[in-house]
């Protein structure tokens, strides 16, 4: 069985008076996995609009997420 891939996901949300980005990037089975995904972490909106779901380089972004701080761990520059 193939281990599952790493996907890019970006939605487009409202909050009445500005638009902004939501994006997951995470492991996935497939494109339809990975906005099921997403949509667990985010509040979903009635305005909601997907603006793509797109594979990612796995190595690319294992090495970037391995740079990354442990979660809590991160200081806060005052």
């Amino acid at each position: 069985m193939d281990s599952p891939g790493v996907y890019k996901v970006v939605i487009e949300s409202s909050n009445g008076r500005e638009k902004y980005l939501k994006e997951y990037i995470g492991p996935a089975s497939g494109e339809g996995h990975a906005l099921e995904q997403a949509r667990t972490v985010f509040k979903v909106r009635v305005d909601d609009r997907l603006v793509k779901v797109e594979a990612v380089d796995r190595e690319v972004w294992a090495r970037d997420t391995a740079l990354l701080p442990p979660d809590g761990d991160e200081g806060m520059v005052l």
